[in-house]
């Protein structure tokens, strides 16, 4: 099976990494969360001479999804986020654009809404969609077992977690989401958050500050 490079662009005033997946020989790739800086996303697409088959949205905040329209009109990606994160992805309010003055949006089209542990296969790589809300109601990480890497969004971070404060967000909820999923993958798998750096599951499971929270589920 061929290896596939993972690359991150660091776009926007808020550091959110978008993730590309792809193989190197093909060029054909995977996106993760593109953010609202399309043109450093196009201008590192072109660079590497990529082509955006497949776009996973790990929630529908802006910072993570503001691309996908652009991305579409240009190569026809199919897109999939979960069910729950549906109602934010056009609401200024509740996705937050807002804050950076935007409030009309391009609409895309969902290829799929995909399901807690619902197993989808994209460019010959078998991913596992796994439920975590807690940073908003639709929160999905997606584990590829094989390559024994997850990209976590703003579920995970290195030693801490994402926001609870924001529409849909939830300590009770991320903190089951981690400890309770994502802690059960193997200590070896790699971690690519939403933002920050890289980190681990078996880190996380020494380190990570949910551990120590007071609050019980």
């Amino acid at each position: 099976m061929k290896e596939y490079k993972v690359e991150r662009v660091l776009n926007g005033k808020l550091a959110e990494y978008c993730y590309l997946v792809h193989d190197e020989d093909s060029k054909e790739c995977i996106c993760i969360d593109p953010g609202y800086d399309k043109e450093r996303i196009f201008r590192f697409i072109d660079s590497r001479e990529l082509t955006v088959k497949e776009v996973l949205l790990t929630h529908g905040h802006f910072d993570h999804m503001l691309s996908c329209y652009d991305l579409q009109k240009r190569f026809g990606s199919n897109i999939y986020i979960s069910k729950e994160d549906e109602e934010i992805l056009y609401n200024a309010e509740h996705n937050y654009s807002n804050l950076i003055n935007k409030t009309s949006f391009d609409k895309f089209e969902i290829k799929s809404f995909v399901k807690d542990n619902e197993e989808i296969e994209l460019l010959g790589r078998n991913i596992k969609c796994i439920s975590t809300p807690g940073h908003t109601k639709g929160g999905m990480s997606y584990y590829f077992e094989n390559e024994k890497m997850v990209f976590s969004g703003d579920t995970l971070f290195f030693e801490t977690f994402g926001r609870i404060d924001l529409y849909g967000g939830s300590y009770k909820e991320i903190k089951n989401s981690i400890v309770n999923k994502l802690f059960t993958l193997p200590n070896d798998v790699i971690v690519y958050p939403g933002h920050g750096e890289m980190t681990s599951i078996g880190k996380e499971k020494l380190h990570n500050e949910i551990r120590s929270m007071s609050y019980e589920l």
